[in-house]
């Protein structure tokens, strides 16, 4: 069925089911399939071959005839694919949310559940505002609400675990930690940064710094890799104080879910709470002319927290203006051309 209305471009009849195959209009809804997929573990029982919708209903122990309709979406989505009547075969993307290898599950469920996706009903708002909408969407800030919801806390966690082993690793090729004998961790649940950096600096003991409830998230990871008698965990907030006495302070991707007055604030709390001669390695996104996913994340900011990323200049400006000395930049080994920054910033 056509309108009768021209294009104003083509001068051909404008077709609404012409332009709604244009529009994708499912692909909306690409992450909310993803989070469910996962939640389920449908990849776990597809991962040794195709199964038929009653197969893994079964294994799952959801309803059949409900989980060969998600299934077939899930195909247009490209988490799986028919092979045979009713039988489905996992793919590359599906095997990424598979929990029992390493694999991006626990992100594909936190960025999709309600307390990151609710918000964004809102972004109207925050466009005419300039303020974020946690408050107005969940009734709380996006901090208090994974407080509330622990069971979205943790896999919030454990996304962001995830996203800073790698991190971990650079840090420990890129930057000397040889002479560091106390690192505290500002806002570092679960914990992977300041447990890559007291593996690469055995003669340094460790603060992780968080809310009380990212406090006990973090407890696992250094459990599981044998820091714990090299590891204090303190809760608090660090708008307040920062536990004292570092020599090296770690804030990774901290300052990006802050507006300025608030990174100014967090920044002058370290630098108050740092040893002589101590240092704040300051790691998070950075924002430039070349388009990358930071570009959309700095929405995403926007609207959960009221934070931002920043340019090299601004994040430059930042410490300066809290006090410490102008900014030094560490080449990462391997990611020189990642979306990412690393300055190291002395006391004076």
């Amino acid at each position: 069925m056509e309108s009768t209305s021209a294009d104003t471009q083509t001068g051909r009849p404008f077709s609404p089911l012409q332009a709604l195959a244009q529009l994708n209009p499912y692909v909306w809804s690409t992450g909310l399939f993803m989070r469910g997929f996962a939640l389920i573990k449908a990849a776990d029982h597809l991962a040794d071959g195709p199964r038929t919708a009653a197969e893994l209903a079964e294994a799952t122990g959801t309803h059949a005839p409900s989980l060969a309709r998600f299934l077939r979406a899930c195909a247009l989505h490209g988490l799986v694919t028919w092979v045979g009547k009713d039988r489905y075969e996992l793919t590359e993307l599906g095997q990424l949310v598979r929990s029992d290898v390493p694999s991006l599950r626990s992100f594909v469920i936190a960025v999709n559940g309600p307390g990151m996706t609710r918000v964004w009903e809102h972004l109207v708002d925050v466009l005419k505002t300039g303020e974020p909408a946690s408050k107005q969407a969940l009734g709380m800030d996006h901090w208090e609400w994974y407080e509330a919801n622990p069971e979205e806390g943790r896999y919030y966690a454990e996304c962001n675990g995830l996203l800073t082993v790698e991190a971990a690793h650079v840090i420990a090729a890129s930057y000397d930690l040889s002479q560091v004998t106390r690192i505290v961790d500002v806002g570092g649940s679960p914990g992977a940064l300041l447990a890559g950096a007291l593996k690469a600096a055995p003669q340094a003991t460790g603060v992780l710094f968080d809310l009380p409830a990212a406090v006990r998230n973090a407890e696992k990871t250094f459990a599981e890799q044998g820091l714990t008698d090299r590891l204090e965990l303190v809760s608090g907030d660090f708008m307040t104080s920062v536990p004292e006495g570092g020599d090296l302070y770690l804030v990774k991707n901290i300052l990006c879910d802050l507006d300025d007055t608030s990174a100014a604030t967090l920044l002058r709390n370290c630098l108050a709470a740092m040893a002589p001669g101590g240092r704040l390695l300051l790691l998070d996104w950075i924002y430039t002319d070349t388009p990358s996913f930071v570009h959309a994340t700095d929405v995403e900011f926007m609207v959960l927290t009221g934070g931002r990323g920043r340019t090299l200049d601004e994040y430059r400006q930042l410490l300066v203006d809290a006090g410490f000395a102008p900014p030094e930049r560490v080449q990462l080994r391997g990611f020189e051309m990642a979306p990412f920054i690393v300055l190291e910033a002395a006391r004076p």
